[in-house]
């Protein structure tokens, strides 16, 4: 059997949902201290900013029309190597359900264009279509007004809020491949300043460490997207760069949490048990209480010297 190069080049970002969404991604802006790849916007049905952290971006965003309770990890996204068309030809061979790739474009505030290619059957509760993430090339093409009008009757309608509901589902998996220079020299900037102080925030954060994974009955397909055939569910899985992905053996398929790197865990476990913010761990790794972020899941854990941040 040939060895097939690999598909992903690591994690381009996690998507945090949340109703109160300028709450939480000021929250994550001023205590943890992480600069903004972009402001908060409005790109259609979804009201979003981006953080950078140090080696990946961290999404926060709200879903209009339908208010949905609470706040919880949503998506994770991926980097490709390749171009989207060679990249779908890595899924099919690979047997990885997706849908269409879907290239959106936004021009405020800042001019961005990603193809979004959404993977099926890795987590649970996945939506089949993602329609409503933003606006479609082709602005004034037949498609493009049909899919405006679609998202003004689900985000202005009672019955439209319900229809969107039950397409938005409770997760999603995507490749991402960012086609748009500024956006490109944007996160460039921030890596280059990032690498500079070496570390960001009072919490002295060097980069995501790893994204937790809760796995159940799709390990297969995993291990046919990650090719690695003996990925098991208390897996870790390397990309070389950026976070890793840590596998958990659970009931259910689902992300877990996140993790921050930092570069001095023995102050930040002082100053965060002082607060009363802290789970009870061991000496490796801290979490932070959960009721203090809204339910979501967050650790730090001691950074190595060199950077985690390869690129």
């Amino acid at each position: 059997m040939a060895i097939m190069d690999p598909l992903i080049r690591g994690v381009d970002r996690i998507l945090i949902h949340t109703q109160d969404v300028e709450r939480v991604f000021a929250r994550f802006r001023h205590e943890f201290g992480l600069p903004i790849a972009w402001p908060l916007a409005d790109c259609g049905l979804l009201v979003s900013g981006g953080l950078y952290a140090g080696n990946m971006t961290i999404e926060i965003g709200r879903f209009t029309g339908p208010q949905l309770p609470g706040t919880w990890l949503y998506g994770l996204g991926f980097a490709p190597w390749e171009p989207t068309w060679k990249t779908v030809e890595g899924l099919s061979s690979r047997k990885v359900l997706y849908a269409s790739p879907l290239t959106l474009h936004y021009e405020s505030p800042l001019m961005m264009q990603s193809t979004l290619t959404f993977l099926r059957n890795l987590l649970d509760g996945q939506p089949n279509v993602a329609l409503w993430l933003g606006q479609p090339g082709g602005r004034n093409t037949r498609v493009s007004r049909a899919l405006s009008t679609l998202r003004t009757w689900m985000a202005g309608t009672e019955v439209g809020s319900k229809t969107f509901s039950m397409l938005l589902g409770s997760s999603l998996v995507f490749m991402c491949d960012n086609q748009s220079h500024l956006h490109q020299e944007r996160i460039a900037a921030l890596r280059a300043a990032w690498r500079k102080t070496r570390q960001n925030g009072p919490y002295g954060i060097t980069g995501v460490a790893g994204i937790d994974i809760e796995v159940s009955t799709n390990l297969a397909v995993w291990r046919r997207l990650l090719d690695r055939p003996d990925l098991n569910s208390d897996s870790t899985h390397s990309f070389g760069m950026g976070p890793l992905l840590r596998f958990h053996p659970g009931a259910g398929n689902r992300l877990l949490g996140i993790e921050f790197a930092c570069a001095d865990l023995p102050s930040i476990t002082q100053q965060l048990r002082e607060q009363r913010s802290l789970v009870p761990t061991d000496e490796k790794r801290v979490i932070l209480s959960p009721d203090r972020m809204d339910g979501l899941t967050i650790g730090f854990n001691q950074a190595p010297t060199a950077t985690l941040d390869k690129v």
